[in-house]
């Protein structure tokens, strides 16, 4: 039986060998670009979307170098032109000194260049940690206020009995206390055929949104005779290089916006014949307590899946 398939989501289709995982646990797509035009303002763009550690060193990188070069600048216009230097201190670290307080605009009052050369550097200098420090608060304000969705999604999608025939799920919850609203989901089944060629199948799904999502959502695909998962075992599967494709999108109360998240299964994370286990349940005093690390945790079924 042939099944419909749907169009290229923007993922490709023809390729000449086989690829790599298109959707990867970050959310991020398989894809390496190149012949890139470089400009400042992507500069910008990678500072706002790289990780808080990573972000925190290329600062104290800059911070060191920037400083190092003008403390260099001031030892070639000599250090003499450095009023209050301490005499203990080796000239580079008196130089280096200074440069901080001019970059910073601390300004203790104890130390004062003198001369033109050396007043000329501070000014540029001075220039220099004025926009420097704008473009830094700049990028760490719009990295608070981008809305960015925590999703966690179970570590695997299984395949397991369901009314009397079998079913594709999966888990998902909040991470956050944050509310999300009007919660809606995509899924897609990619696979490649022998030509390494990309076809994708539309997933229908038993319920595909949510009012809200305060708890753990659990989206099924019923596997009857109109899926592309009918009577597909896990080694044809693997042979196919099957990829589940997830998209979730909803409301963001706290900033007011619509929010995205995107996941994947490939074939070896799709468990069977296992069912997921509780996720959350009533306290002595009556309130509902959502267990996260338990929304990865299935099963053994009795029945397997036929």
């Amino acid at each position: 039986m042939m099944w419909r398939r749907t169009i290229d989501p923007g993922l490709g289709e023809k390729y000449n060998s086989r690829t790599k995982r298109l959707i990867n646990k970050d959310g991020s797509f398989n894809i390496v670009k190149l012949g890139r035009e470089l400009r400042l303002y992507d500069a910008y763009q990678y500072l706002k979307n790289i990780s808080v550690g990573r972000l925190s060193f290329l600062l104290l990188c800059f911070y060191l170098f920037i400083n190092s070069l003008f403390a260099l600048l001031y030892l070639w216009c000599g250090v003499e032109n450095l009023h209050g230097i301490e005499p203990g201190l080796p000239p580079f670290l008196n130089a280096f000194f200074f440069s901080v307080q001019t970059f910073t605009t601390v300004g203790y009052g104890v130390l004062a260049p003198h001369g033109m050369a050396t007043n000329l550097v501070v000014t540029l200098e001075s220039f220099m940690g004025w926009v420097g420090f704008a473009i830094i608060t700049g990028v760490v304000f719009s990295r608070f206020a981008k809305p960015h969705v925590r999703i966690l999604y179970s570590n695997n999608a299984i395949i397991a009995p369901h009314e009397g025939g079998k079913s594709l799920q999966f888990r998902l919850a909040n991470k956050r206390n944050s509310v999300l609203l009007e919660m809606e989901a995509r899924v897609m089944l990619m696979v490649q055929d022998t030509n390494f060629s990309r076809h994708y199948y539309n997933l229908k799904l038993e319920q595909s949104s949510l009012y809200f999502f305060p708890l753990s959502w659990t989206i099924m695909h019923h596997i009857d005779e109109e899926s592309p998962l009918y009577n597909v075992t896990p080694k044809e599967l693997e042979e196919k290089r099957a990829e589940v494709l997830v998209l979730i999108k909803g409301y963001d109360e706290a900033y007011g916006q619509t929010v995205h998240s995107r996941f994947s299964y490939r074939f070896n994370e799709i468990l069977w014949d296992v069912r997921f286990k509780e996720v959350y349940n009533s306290d002595t005093r009556g309130e509902i307590v959502l267990d996260l690390l338990k929304l990865h945790e299935t099963e053994p079924v009795s029945e397997p899946a036929l």
